[in-house]
């Protein structure tokens, strides 16, 4: 999937294969369980954007953020896998962008919902979700080496089949009003 969206000197576009170097170096800045390079090149097919800065210094572009997304079940339901920004780049709106380029391609593609996880500890990232109007919906807790982890599922309903009316909140569409179309003969 090819998108391009950019904003000042920051372009999001689709993730390549030269991209993964740059984009195992964040995910181990970012996780401490960070994945490997087959797992990044194995979902590539997917949507992976990463998010590109330019440095006028030296008239290069940087990649300081991505974001890992599955459809599932007949494309009807989105599940976010990964999100990370580099940490010198954190607090800038970099995961927001990603987001919002996210939601945009799942609304075109008609996707019901999104679903993610996330550490319960990362309250940053639980209230970025919440502003986009994710739910909490459960509560997984397990153990590792001794450590109790909390994650939330979290879910956002984009489109009701039933209603045929996007719910994601208004100021995350591009289109001002909506009509509904009435034809009489």
């Amino acid at each position: 999937m090819n998108v391009m969206a950019t904003e000042h000197s920051m372009v999001i576009r689709s993730a390549t294969e030269k991209d993964l170097n740059r984009v195992l170096e964040i995910d181990r800045l970012s996780f401490p369980a960070p994945w490997t390079h087959l797992c990044f090149k194995l979902i590539l097919k997917d949507i992976f954007f990463v998010i590109e800065q330019k440095v006028f210094v030296i008239e290069q572009k940087e990649i300081i953020g991505f974001i890992v997304v599955c459809l599932c079940n007949l494309r009807l339901r989105a599940e976010i896998l990964r999100i990370a920004v580099h940490p010198d780049h954190r607090g800038k709106g970099i995961a927001k962008a990603l987001i919002e380029t996210s939601l945009q391609t799942f609304s075109k593609e008609n996707v019901e919902s999104v679903e993610l996880e996330v550490n319960a500890a990362n309250r940053s990232a639980v209230k970025l979700y919440e502003k986009f109007g994710f739910k909490i919906k459960r509560i997984a807790t397990f153990m590792v080496d001794q450590d109790f982890h909390i994650f939330y599922l979290m879910k956002l309903k984009l489109y009701d089949p039933e209603k045929v009316k996007y719910q994601l909140p208004k100021e995350y569409y591009h289109v001002v009003d909506y009509y509904d179309l009435q034809i009489t003969a």
